[in-house]
Parts: C-alpha cells; structure tokens; sequence
C-alpha cells in the first residue's frame, strides 16, 4: 500500500520550466493579446546604457505598461459604477411599488418618509409644502410646511433637482434631524390645482451619498411616481 506522502506527492502539479513557458508562449502567440493586465507585472532586466543613446524599448515598456495599469483601473472604475447604478435601479424600482399600496393620504406619507428610508438606504426623507397645504391637505406630523418663496429661494424658480454634497442642512427642512444631514437631495414637487409647491427632501449622513456629478433621472420619476400617486388618492378623497 501506498504511504500517504507518495499519494499526496503524485498530486502536486508539476513545476513549470524555463523553457516550458517559452514553449507554451510560442505555441500561443497571442496569449498577451488575451492577458492584457500581465503586461503590467513583467519586468524584464534592463541594461544601463553608457553610450548615450537612448533606450528606446525601455521607454515604450514603461508607457505600455502604464497604459495597461490606466485602462484596467478605467474598467475597473466602470464596473463598480454600473453595479452602484443597477443597485440604485432596484431600490427605486422597490420603493414605486411600495408606494402603490397607499390608499389614503397618511399612509402614503408614511411609506415616503418611514419605508422609503429603509429602502433607499438614507438617514431622513422629509415632504415639504408651503404653508397653504394646512388648508388643502390637513394636518399631518410627516409634512413640514414651508412659508411661501422659501422653495424657490433653496431651489431657484427652473431647477428641478439639487444634489449636495458636504453640505449645511436646512433646519426649515429637517428639522430635529438637522445635525445629521450632510448630503441632500432636493427634488422639486410642481404646483397643481390639488396641492401647492413641495420639495421631497433626501439626506444622508455620509457627504459624499449625494454629489453634484450624479445624475437625477431616477430620483425625479421616483418624484413623479409619489406625485402621482398623491393627485389619484386626493382625487378619490374628494370624490
């Protein structure tokens, strides 16, 4: 019977030669093509010139290999960005659906400001209108009304979205959760018949969660979907 190290031995994959890669490198000479990132790690010796010319090979080496280093970091950069963008996807895609259960005006404003935190991943989402709202919409401990002109002094009359970064909260919008803001997203809600001027307000602890670079697209359907789906419950209320 075999002895265990025999066994374990006849396991152990052979080692490779000199000359076994040179062969296998041949036989596959578009092997770098496949394995570009490689390039970066090899360092062949290089003999100092003394004569005065110039190394030529050395120099293009060490460009090629540079350029290696930047694209890979590039794709790397890109994949990390597009699994960032498909996770935001999902979390919005979530919090819409989360908003089609609301029936009445209460339960929605607590499915924005209690579950869409959950969902989103942030530290606050506040519902603003100006102060006409009392009147329209009642009273309700998850809207902050605003006086009237605040909106557009935050926002400008044209804007539709702000995202800051490292920013100064609002007390106005905040409130007690003011000192923990330090990124915001601001997302206008348009004036209709049924209810005034609002921004949905999003902040994060973490300054960097929202930046200036990043775009609004989803966070403004998810504006659209919640403005949607409070002009059908008003409507049904009244009728």
């Amino acid at each position: 019977m075999e002895n265990k190290d025999t066994i374990n031995s006849s396991k152990k994959k052979p080692s490779l030669s000199e000359e076994d890669v040179r062969d296998y490198l041949m036989m596959n000479p578009n092997f770098f093509d496949l394995n570009k990132d490689l390039l970066a790690l090899l360092k062949p010796e290089r003999q100092k010139r003394t004569d005065g010319v110039v190394d030529f090979q050395s120099i293009l080496l060490d460009r090629l290999q540079n350029e290696v280093s930047t694209l890979h970091n590039r794709q790397e950069s890109m994949i990390q960005a597009s699994r960032s963008n498909m996770t935001t996807q999902m979390r919005i895609h979530a919090a819409v659906l989360c908003l089609l259960e609301a029936e009445t005006f209460d339960h929605l404003c607590h499915i924005v400001c209690n579950d869409w935190v959950d969902i989103l991943q942030v530290d606050s989402v506040i519902i603003c209108f100006e102060e006409e709202a009392k009147s329209r919409l009642g009273d309700n401990s998850n809207i902050r009304l605003l006086k009237k002109g605040v909106i557009d002094a935050f926002m400008g009359h044209e804007t539709a979205a702000i995202l800051r970064g490292n920013v100064k909260a609002a007390e106005e919008i905040y409130g007690p959760a003011t000192p923990l803001i330090k990124a915001e997203a601001l997302i206008k809600i348009e004036k209709t018949s049924h209810y005034p001027l609002g921004i949905l307000a999003f902040g994060s602890r973490d300054e960097a969660f929202f930046t200036p670079g990043q775009g609004t697209e989803l966070l403004r359907f998810l504006a659209g979907a919640f403005q949607g789906q409070l002009k059908s419950i008003l409507i049904r209320t009244i009728t």
